[in-house]
C-alpha cells in the first residue's frame, strides 16, 4: 500500500467531514464511470478506457488510481501510462494540488513519451473529486522541462489535444503556413483552408501540411515529402514535435534554419503556441544537420520572413 503524508490525511479528514470528497453518483445511486488513460501501440497518443472505481472517497480513489498505474495489462493495442519499472512512490495533497512523487526512472523517460505520460497522469488523477491540479515530482523534486524550468501544477486544460470521441466529424480552419522562396533562405507565407478530422491534434495537422508541401507558385518545400512525424503535443504554450530519423537525414536545397522556422512560425501562427521543442526519436540533445542544436526552445522568427517589395 502506498504511504500518504500526514498533511494529506489532515486535508482529507476535513474534506470528508464536510462531505465534499465523496465520489459523485448518478441519480439512481450507481457509481459514476471515470476514464483510465493509456498510451496507444504507436506511442503517439493518449487514449481513454472507461473505468468504475471501487472507492468512493478522495483518499481511497487516489490510492486506487495509483495502484492501477503499476498493474500490467494484457493488450497489444495500448500500454500503461508509466513504463515498466517507473512507479508513483507517494502522494501529497495540499489546497487542491495533488503532488505525485515519481521514482527516479521517470527522469529517464524519453521526452516524447514523457509528455504522453504527463498528459495521462494529469487527466487520470484530475478526475478525482477534490483534486484541482496535479504536480509531478521526481524523487521529491519538481519535474523540469528540457530547458531546466519547473513544469509546475497542471490541469487537463494544460494540454491542447483532441479526445478522439468525435471520430467521424471534421473541422475547417484557415491557416498560414510558411514555406521557402526560390533561394531557400527566406520564408514566405501561404494561406490555406484545411479540413481535418477532429480526433487529430491541430499541431500535427500543421506539420503534416508542411510535409505535403506548398501549393502556390514561387513557393518551395521546406521538408522532404518522406519526412515522418511521430508525435506533436502542446503543454503550457510549448509544442513538442518529435520526428523519426528522416527529419535529420532527408535533405532539401535550403539553409539549415529554414525547416526549423518553417515549422516554428507555422505552429505559432496557427496553434497560438509560444515556443517549439524538437526531438528526433524522442531525443532533443542532438544537432540538426551540422549547426542547429535542438536542445533549446525555438520562438517566432520575424527576420527570416521575406518582406513584400
Amino acid at each position: 500500500m502506498k504511504k500518504f503524508s500526514i498533511g494529506l490525511l489532515l486535508v482529507l479528514f476535513f474534506c470528508l467531514s464536510a462531505s465534499g470528497c465523496s465520489s459523485p453518483r448518478s441519480k439512481d445511486g450507481e457509481k459514476v464511470t471515470y476514464q483510465m488513460y493509456y498510451i496507444n501501440e504507436e506511442e503517439n497518443q493518449v487514449i481513454a478506457k472507461d473505468y468504475t472505481p471501487e472507492s468512493s472517497t478522495t483518499i481511497d480513489m487516489i490510492e486506487e488510481f495509483t495502484k492501477k498505474q503499476s498493474e500490467k495489462i494484457d493488450s497489444k493495442e495500448y500500454h500503461t501510462i508509466l513504463p515498466e519499472g517507473v512507479t508513483i512512490d507517494n502522494s501529497v495533497m495540499n489546497n487542491g494540488t495533488l503532488s505525485l512523487n515519481m521514482s527516479s526512472g521517470y527522469g529517464d523517460i524519453e521526452l516524447s513519451r514523457e509528455i504522453l505520460s504527463r498528459v495521462g497522469l494529469v487527466r487520470t488523477f484530475g478526475q478525482i473529486p477534490g483534486v484541482a491540479r496535479v504536480q509531478i515530482l521526481v524523487e521529491g523534486q519538481p519535474l523540469k522541462d528540457s530547458m531546466g524550468k519547473e513544469v509546475g501544477a497542471m490541469t487537463a486544460d494544460s494540454f491542447v489535444e483532441n479526445s478522439g470521441k468525435e471520430i467521424n466529424t471534421y473541422q475547417n480552419i484557415g491557416m498560414t503556413l510558411y514555406f521557402t522562396d526560390e533561394s531557400g533562405k527566406m520564408l514566405v507565407p501561404e494561406e490555406r483552408n484545411v479540413y481535418y478530422s477532429s480526433n487529430v491534434p491541430l499541431e500535427r495537422v500543421v506539420v503534416e501540411q508542411l510535409i505535403k508541401g506548398p501549393k502556390a507558385d514561387g513557393h518551395f518545400a521546406t521538408l522532404a515529402s518522406e519526412t515522418r512525424i511521430l508525435s506533436a503535443t502542446i503543454s503550457d504554450d510549448i509544442c513538442y514535435v518529435n520526428f523519426d530519423q528522416s527529419f535529420q537525414t532527408l535533405n532539401l536545397d535550403v539553409s539549415e534554419e529554414i525547416p526549423i522556422y518553417s515549422i516554428v512560425n507555422s505552429l505559432v501562427s496557427v496553434c497560438k503556441v509560444r515556443e517549439v521543442q524538437f526531438s528526433i526519436n524522442g531525443e532533443s540533445k542532438v544537432t540538426y544537420k551540422e549547426n542547429v542544436g535542438l536542445d533549446q526552445l525555438f520562438q517566432w522568427n520575424q527576420e527570416i520572413i521575406q518582406t513584400e517589395e
